[in-house]
């Protein structure tokens, strides 16, 4: 016996002591109902008399017992769509049309149709239907009955007629008291069944909250609806599927005065759980126990059974009979659909708190980019301002210096070239070396200046046509005497068809000399290679070729970077600022070209520059 707790579970093994002394009474429900029939039950109950469910478009999910004995086709073929082989061709439209219908509230419908019997031949039957949710707008499902109006009319104009319809045995017992057949009140009692379930539905969908509420409504709502049921209550499969929790019970106030607390068979709940089918159970003997009881499978075609739903009467023996259980088979069909929409919005509701979460976070997460991308505008308008200062106080400096290291220069050969009247020969040594430090460091403070120039956008170009070639010539025998010096071959190589362009002289000159310069102070054996051709009839190329010391390839990709130099310490052996080929970067990009190294270390390097032939004059832009 189980009594009801909030957390008590139906373990899937009994003792003896929880099993009753009368087995058979379980295991043969039938028998105690067939023997408490009475006569008037025994004549209706054969009686043609299908109750259905179907959807708006007539999909049908449910049909009674007396289908398949009324028709010969077992339920299991008929369902869906199926039945419709057993209604007349001219009748199937008029069937399917008659649940399709557009107002609100819904009416419930009768509609007359012949429907073929288990012998082959077709009775006029009247459908009634009846919407399982009529305080909807739009209907969910239907619920109605067929009844063999051919059959109820012949008896009544006919009362001992035989009814060929039926099996042998239900002629007999129609036969036995066939006057009474029409005072049995059989459409009446599937109105009521019918007006039950309607019941039960409207009240499930008045009183559904959360899952709790729901299965408490279903037990509450069960007990309302039938009337012989004075409790009931609702076991649910656990989630190990090894046991039955009970969830809920509704009706346990009829027992309060009397200190009593519903009880349920284990073994009647199981078996109706593992069987899929309705079992009923009576008790003749007085004691803790109901005195009937009825537990049916809560199941859906979706998700398979999901529990059972038990029903009891205390005192009434009779209060529970056949109809009752297959009316309870319904209603847990019923409160499958209940508790699978239940559990169905709960995981909807969670999906949308962990959306909200997500969006919530989502939020703070994008207004910390936002912030973050304030602060870094900010940073940037900062860099600029600062970059811009840089560049101004360096473009100062620098022009501020040029003018005293210009006359330093200056003195400087005016001094030499009188160095044997006034100068010693020591004293014109020291002279030579002013002369060249003050040459060099003029030349760092012109890089200094033109990269403030260029930075602050004030380069201009001034375009003019020139021989390319002699700019190439006159570069390389610039630097030839070094080379020379140094041991090292250097060759020319022009192969141009037009050698005049039109660009900006200076410039392309500036770039040049860097690129030869730096070859020349890298290589200490080995060639320089200085070639011009023409890549296109609009594009040229000038490429500057050494085997001197290399660049690293990790190096590569920042050369042309300011202040960036291979050897940054402070004892390197080649001087200088390390902005050459970050000039020589900006002034090709200037004049609409573009440069690339390529260079291996230890074994040399290749600078090649692209740029177009004819350029028109263009203002640098910050």
């Amino acid at each position: 016996m189980t009594p009801y707790h909030s957390n008590k579970s139906f373990p899937s093994e009994f003792s003896d002591a929880e099993i009753l002394h009368k087995v058979s009474e379980i295991t043969s429900p039938q028998q105690q109902v067939c023997e408490r029939e009475t006569q008037d039950n025994r004549l209706w109950s054969p009686t043609p008399h299908i109750i259905w469910k179907a959807y708006p478009d007539g999909w049908v999910t449910y049909l009674g017992q007396r289908w398949e004995e009324y028709t010969g086709v077992p339920v299991a073929a008929a369902l869906g769509f199926g039945y419709l082989a057993q209604i007349h061709p001219e009748d199937r439209p008029r069937l399917l049309a008659s649940s399709r219908s557009c107002e609100f509230p819904p009416p419930s419908y009768e509609i007359k149709f012949r429907l073929r019997t288990r012998e082959g031949t077709y009775r006029w039957n009247l459908a009634t239907g009846t919407p399982a949710n009529p305080d909807n707008q739009e209907v969910l499902e239907w619920v109605g009955t067929y009844t063999d109006m051919d059959a109820i009319e012949k008896t009544q104009a006919d009362p001992q007629a035989e009814l060929e319809f039926l099996p042998p045995q239900a002629r007999s017992e129609a036969n036995f008291r066939a006057e009474n057949l029409c005072e049995a009140g059989t459409v009446r009692n599937q109105e009521r069944d019918l007006h039950a379930i309607e019941r039960f539905t409207n009240l499930l969908s008045q009183r559904a909250g959360n899952l709790c509420q729901l299965l408490q409504a279903i037990a509450d709502a069960t007990v309302e609806a039938i009337a012989g049921a004075e409790f009931c209550l609702v076991a649910l499969r656990e989630c190990d599927c090894r046991g039955l929790k009970l969830s809920a019970v509704g009706g346990a106030e009829n027992f309060a005065r009397a200190g009593k607390t519903p009880h349920v068979q284990n073994k009647l709940l199981w078996k109706a759980f593992a069987t899929g089918e309705p079992v009923l159970w009576r008790s003749e003997c007085d004691g803790w126990l109901p005195a009937a009881a009825c537990a049916a499978a809560i199941e859906s075609g979706e998700s398979g059974r999901l529990g059972v739903l038990a029903i009891g009467n205390g005192k009434d023996s009779t209060a529970i009979d056949g109809e009752t259980q297959q009316l309870l088979a319904v209603m847990g069909k019923q409160a499958a659909m209940a508790i699978n929409s239940a559990r169905a919005i709960e995981i909807l509701k969670k999906q949308e708190q962990l959306l909200d979460l997500q969006n919530e976070l989502l939020i703070r997460q994008q207004e910390e980019l936002e912030n973050q991308g304030r602060r870094i505008q900010q940073q940037k308008l900062q860099l600029l301002e600062a970059a811009k200062l840089k560049s101004q106080f360096l473009g100062t400096i620098s022009h501020e210096l040029r003018t005293p290291m210009n006359a330093i220069i200056g003195f400087s050969q005016v001094l030499l070239r009188q160095h044997k009247q006034l100068l010693s020969a020591q004293q014109t040594e020291m002279v030579g070396r002013i002369l060249h430090n003050g040459k060099n460091l003029l030349g760092l403070i012109n890089d200094i200046l033109d990269l403030s120039k260029i930075e602050s956008g004030r380069t201009e170009l001034e375009t003019e046509e020139f021989d390319l070639a002699h700019l190439v010539m006159d570069v390389a025998l610039q630097f030839g005497n070094q080379a020379t010096e140094k041991n090292v071959a250097m060759s020319v190589s022009v192969c141009l068809q037009n050698q005049f362009i039109v660009n900006d002289k200076l410039r392309l000159r500036q770039v040049l000399v860097n690129l030869v310069s730096n070859a020349v102070k890298f290589t200490h054996r080995g060639s320089i290679c200085i070639e011009a051709r023409e890549l296109n009839c609009d594009r040229l190329i000038i490429s500057v070729q050494d085997t001197g010391i290399g660049i690293c390839e990790t190096d590569i990709p920042h050369i042309f970077d300011k202040f960036r130099q291979a050897d940054q310490t402070t004892t390197r052996h080649y001087p200088g600022t390390g902005l050459g080929l970050a000039i020589c970067g900006s002034l090709v990009k200037i004049l609409q070209g573009t440069i690339i190294a390529e260079s291996k270390l230890k074994k040399g390097s290749t600078f090649r520059m692209e740029f177009p032939r004819k350029i028109y004059q263009k203002k640098l832009t910050s």
